[in-house]
């Protein structure tokens, strides 16, 4: 009975949310933190969860998501873009059925759309709207024009440190950046690469008493991925770490991540729609084009 009633309870949720997408943007201070490979794995942990999880991997080359899962992406962002293809052909299929977009190309080009391109763009997102629950954005590493549109239009920020000193100094300056600049006042903080999670709550705890002292800021622990020889194995034959070896001290990390992501509150209304990402993403990359040309 309890089985029954905790069917019900979860069908009525999905019911209630079916219109409502969350947006999670993953971005780094710097290179090296594994950002890509938690998107992956994240993703996959959520897809276990019974969710539709939509990557857009503005990566390009090495450190992208084709690298990391041994795909091959044909088509990208931009074919959509100049209607050659249809967001729905250019969609590549990770671990766990998770789609993914190539979107690096085409994210550089949205801010010098004309009228008629970005209602294209933004009719084609809503066409797939029904099939996702979850985006997560795996943003470039460091400050960059399309990291900060990103950030404007994600619900959800998310930075990526580990304990390499750079890496949390650069974390810091690019949460004061985003804070400052853009009046952005609540972020994640997600622990990569750590020993243990007394590690990374000092982690944390450190970041958590600069930033409150100095910003108009909030933090949140999101977790951490403890550095584990199964996840890096995962990658190398391209799978996730939750799939291939789910008993290991990272899959469970990230499967209480998944599960923190989902503790969240949902978005509703206009700001829950996958279109409206797509057209805050435009603005925002519109602003920041015309600020370039100051």
């Amino acid at each position: 009975m309890v089985d029954v009633l905790q069917d019900q309870a979860e069908g009525l949720r999905r019911l209630l949310e079916r219109d409502s997408v969350r947006v999670v943007m993953l971005t780094s201070g710097r290179v090296g933190a594994g950002k890509s490979n938690i998107v992956v794995n994240l993703a996959a942990a959520l897809a276990k969860r019974g969710r539709h999880v939509l990557v857009l991997d503005e990566q390009q080359g090495k450190g992208g998501m084709e690298t990391l899962l041994g795909l091959s992406a044909r088509y990208d962002l931009m074919h959509v873009i100049r209607r050659e293809k249809t967001l729905d052909e250019v969609i590549m299929r990770g671990p766990e059925g998770v789609s993914i977009v190539s979107a690096g190309k085409g994210l550089q080009m949205l801010g010098e759309l004309g009228s008629e391109d970005q209602d294209w763009l933004v009719q084609s997102f809503r066409q797939i709207a029904k099939t996702v629950d979850v985006v997560l954005v795996d943003a470039v590493a460091g400050v960059a024009s399309n990291v900060l549109s990103l950030s404007v239009a994600s619900q959800e920020i998310v930075i990526v440190v580990s304990e390499h000193p750079s890496s949390i100094t650069d974390g810091y300056a690019l949460i004061k950046l985003l804070n400052q600049r853009f009046a952005i006042h609540r972020f994640h903080i997600l622990a990569s690469k750590v020993k243990s999670e007394s590690e990374a709550r000092t982690l944390y705890d450190n970041m958590a008493k600069v930033a409150v002292r100095f910003l108009d800021v909030s933090l949140d622990f999101m977790g951490y991925v403890p550095i584990d020889d199964k996840l890096k194995q995962a990658g190398r034959i391209g799978r996730s770490v939750v799939d291939a070896f789910p008993a290991a001290i990272s899959a469970k990390a990230l499967r209480n991540m998944a599960e923190t992501v989902e503790q969240w509150p949902q978005p509703s209304g206009e700001n829950g729609r996958l279109e409206a990402f797509m057209q805050r993403l435009i603005h925002s990359s519109r602003i920041a084009v015309e600020e370039s040309r100051l």
